[in-house]
């Protein structure tokens, strides 16, 4: 009993065509038989109504361009409708080429059957044997964005273009940079000339880039530790009302700063003055106290008894000893002057010294960085020259290598140090235009091995015929420890998984490293009934089946058969 479909919710989007002209894969768009339709109708792959229909032996229909995509990796797979409706094993259908015929049947029927043009704009209805041709040549067709590929009407690509796709190239408005608009907010995330508003006292118009100088030193709204003795927090603007009922606490721990300050300044002038003239200096300075205090005394009788009557002849007396102390004391006071002066002069001429010992000090490390930095580029030039001469001497194109590891004790101090936890071996392949591989070997152990044994990965590497060979990479691989006394190698073989991102066809230019983190145990490595390590070197061998790969790269006309004609 057949099943209709009428009045569906169905997309409104039209199928579009490339840029030049050319349809995409897939069927038509269900909106062509706006009537209804049978269920039998629909591609099973792209869901839409078929385009060329061919019919598989488990009885499950498919466009043909739907069918080509299914078996672009496999000439044989399991079909992904019986996999979806959890068929039984015994029952899952396969799709093959030589297996799957046109279905002429749905074909002849779908002919006859009224359709319209689902292109906006377009008022065209006719029979679906037509519909195809008519496709084509509508002038209200649309044609995919090779940049963004969403649907532009014919004729107006280059305004699409210019205006309004998302992936065009604009120019940043504040630092003149070229952008993909559709990647401008993430931009002007980024960008140093973006005017930003300050969160906390709403400031408008700061450059991204001086944000952080604004709140950390102009900002009125910005944290404001007290700098005159306690640990409060507050907004800069909150200060004055912070130091009001605190005045006598604050004044204290001034006073108490100052006191240090002149205590440090004396101890610096005692460190510059010789310790021979300091003693000397010091007991100056007591005689001047001790006569300076006798003449404060002797002044202060004076003027005593000048308060009452006239002075008796002893207290003349006492004036003129007065006097005459002071002119002791002013010699002393000269001496102490000059003492004074010649030390500042030498504590500031320590400053200079040290000022200037420092900036040449300072010069010198700035030269030490760059030179090393000229050393790092030279070392880093010279790994790539060997890097790039090993792998020419040692590129194998049949999916084997035997790398030899020299120097292996001084590599695994690197490791353990982690200066270079890790080693790659030249580049080899599965055949002239075949994957690009490499191994990698960690000396100290990686994850779970770290310390204790060597573990030993498999990399694909990008290549130059990536596009013409099967992913996910699907080829046995087999890892070898060979023991130099010809006893026992170590060996280890894996079959890649699928799902892995190790052996996708890689974007970068190597995928993640896959294969054994306790391939050699380091005990056993030492142990001097094996051979593995002999004069400081290693051998690994890295083998890969090639089996039926060069059937994607030969390019034998003579294999091709008219399954492959249209």
């Amino acid at each position: 009993m057949l099943c209709c479909m009428r009045n569906m919710s169905v997309p409104t989007n039209p199928p579009v065509f490339n840029e030049n002209g050319i349809r995409q894969p897939g069927g038509f768009f269900r909106g062509i038989f706006a009537s209804g339709f049978d269920t039998k109708f629909i591609c099973r792959h792209c869901h839409r109504i078929l385009r060329d229909p061919v019919q598989s032996q488990c009885g499950h229909r498919f466009c043909r361009s739907c069918r080509d995509e299914i078996l672009n990796t496999s000439d044989c797979v399991q079909c992904p409708v019986c996999i979806e409706d959890q068929i039984d094993d015994h029952e899952m259908g396969t799709l093959a080429l030589n297996e799957m015929f046109p279905d002429n049947a749905v074909r002849r029927e779908m002919l006859n059957m009224q359709a319209s043009c689902v292109f906006p704009g377009c008022n065209w209805k006719g029979r679906f044997k037509e519909y195809e041709t008519h496709e084509k040549n509508c002038q209200f067709k649309q044609l995919a964005c090779s940049k963004c590929l969403l649907p532009v009407a014919d004729g107006q690509l280059d305004q699409h273009k210019a205006n309004s796709c998302p992936e065009r190239i604009v120019q940043c408005t504040y630092c003149r940079e070229e952008v993909v608009f559709s990647k401008l907010q993430e931009h002007y995330d980024q960008c140093n000339q973006y005017p930003k508003t300050c969160e906390q006292c709403g400031k408008n118009n700061i450059k991204q880039d001086q944000m952080w100088i604004h709140q950390e030193q102009s900002c009125p709204k910005r944290l404001f530790v007290c700098p005159v003795g306690c640990t409060d927090k507050f907004q800069l603007d909150k200060y004055t009302d912070h130091l009001k009922p605190l005045i006598e606490p604050h004044l204290a721990w001034t006073i108490h700063k100052l006191t240090q300050l002149e205590f440090s300044i004396k101890e610096n002038i005692r460190s510059c003055v010789p310790q021979t003239e300091l003693i000397h200096v010091m007991e100056e300075i007591k005689k001047m106290e001790e006569k300076v205090v006798n003449m404060e005394r002797q002044l202060q009788q004076v003027l005593q008894s000048r308060s009452g009557a006239a002075a008796p002849p002893g207290d003349m007396t006492v004036e003129l000893t007065a006097k005459a102390s002071f002119k002791l004391v002013e010699p002393i006071l000269g001496v102490i002057h000059n003492e004074v002066d010649r030390t500042i002069h030498a504590l500031t001429t320590l400053e200079g010294h040290y000022r200037q010992q420092q900036a040449q000090l300072d010069e010198i490390e700035t030269q030490l960085r760059m030179q090393q930095q000229q050393l790092q580029l030279k070392d880093a030039a010279l790994a790539d020259l060997e890097m790039r001469l090993a792998a020419q001497e040692m590129a194998r194109y049949d999916g084997t290598i035997l790398w030899k590891v020299s120097g292996f004790e001084a590599k695994k101090r690197d490791a353990i140090s982690g200066q270079t936890t890790s080693l790659y071996s030249p580049a080899f392949y599965s055949g002239p235009c075949g994957y690009k591989m490499c191994a990698r070997i960690y000396p100290n152990g990686d994850g779970i091995g770290k310390g204790t044994h060597i573990s030993l990965f498999f990399v694909i590497m990008r290549g130059h015929f990536d596009a013409l060979l099967p992913w996910p990479f699907s080829q046995k691989v087999t890892l070898m420890m060979i023991d130099q006394n010809h006893k026992e190698h170590i060996v280890d073989a894996f079959k890649p998984d699928p799902t892995s991102s190790s052996f996708k066809r890689p974007t970068t230019e190597m995928n993640i490293a896959s294969g054994c983190p306790l391939f050699l145990p380091l005990e056993k490595l030492h142990n001097r009934q094996h051979g593995y390590l002999r004069d400081d070197t290693l051998f690994v061998k890295i083998l890969v089946d090639t089996d039926g790969l060069d059937r994607y790269t030969e390019m034998n006309p003579s294999r091709f058969t008219n399954n492959y004609l249209p």
